[in-house]
């Protein structure tokens, strides 16, 4: 008995073993699913912040904006140490620009070398330009003002934050490598990862319907080799019923027959007995009276002698 608990025991434990693992890996699975789902979210929404801001312009002097935050990058040191190179700035729309004072930080489009170029200077000096306002900058790294002038209608935003460094992040993704490598591949990936995982769920969906199919079909085969052997048993049991009714019914008339015989054997010397006539007893013989007696017993004397003269006579001859 403790063998056999053993035995039973053993395929138990070895199930639970395959459990544990089977549980470890799909928990191995959905963490990696996540991770690479989290990821590639990130990589997507990063595509659709850079594919907007880039390709997209709206209210703001044809800047890109999103919910009203504009996103610069800082490429130059001239406002050294407020700003960096490489930084990421966030900047709000201006609606009213007599609201700005000196000292603010403000983006605007100015002209740089011959090119119209988006600039990030402190308000130096505000003028009244006559229904309009004129703001001079100047950079906190530069000795002097700038030699342009701004008008209002040129501003672009007032600044509120910078993220240190994530600039250059943004310069690179404004590329087409950068946008490739960055944006397309995980994206590319991201589709390709779910690409692969809608066909294996298909084709893990597709072998459980075919094992429903064949586990089906084995149970219908199962059910048909049981009706079958039930169908064989029960013709076996008939046959078996009917021999045994028949020896039966030959050892009841064999018994019969032979109870019969040894009846009719019993009662034939009763018969015969019966048909046999009874024999008379004799009649018993009367006595002779003993004068007759007398007179037979000398002549069976008389005729003692004649015989043995004449064994006398054979022996002499």
């Amino acid at each position: 008995m403790k063998n056999e608990k053993e035995k039973i025991a053993a395929p138990i434990a070895q199930e639970g073993e395959e459990e544990i693992v089977v549980e470890e890996e799909s928990k191995g699975k959905r963490i990696l699913n996540t991770v690479v789902n989290v990821v590639l979210v990130i990589a997507i929404a990063l595509a659709a912040i850079c594919t907007y801001t880039s390709y997209v312009s709206t209210s703001g002097n044809g800047v890109p904006n999103l919910f009203g935050i504009r996103i610069f990058s800082i490429q130059t040191e001239s406002m050294y140490p407020t700003l960096l190179p490489g930084d990421l700035i966030f900047d709000t729309g201006v609606k009213d620009p007599g609201e700005l004072r000196r000292d603010d930080i403000i983006t605007y489009w100015t002209v740089i070398n011959g090119e119209r170029v988006l600039n990030t200077h402190r308000v130096y000096e505000i003028y009244d330009g006559g229904g309009y306002l004129i703001f001079s900058t100047k950079g906190d790294n530069n000795t002097s003002a700038d030699p342009l002038t701004v008008h209002e209608s040129e501003i672009v935003g007032k600044y509120s934050f910078r993220v240190p460094g994530v600039g250059k992040v943004f310069d690179y993704l404004q590329t087409s490598t950068g946008f490739l490598i960055v944006i397309v591949i995980p994206v590319f990936l991201f589709f390709l990862f779910h690409l692969v995982q809608f066909f294996r769920v298909l084709f893990e969906y597709q072998n459980v319907k075919n094992r429903i199919k064949f586990e089906q079909e084995r149970g219908r085969t199962e059910d048909l080799i049981d009706a079958e052997q039930k169908r064989q048993s029960e013709e076996q049991a008939a046959a078996r019923a009917k021999i045994e009714a028949e020896l039966r019914e030959r050892l009841k008339a064999e018994i019969m027959a032979s109870m019969a015989a040894q009846a009719a054997a019993e009662a034939a010397p009763k018969e015969e007995a019966k048909e046999e006539p009874e024999e008379e007893p004799a009649p018993e013989e009367e006595p002779a009276p003993e004068e007759n007696l007398s007179e037979e017993a000398p002549e069976e004397t008389a005729e003692e002698p004649a015989e043995e003269e004449k064994a006398e006579e054979t022996a002499e001859v």
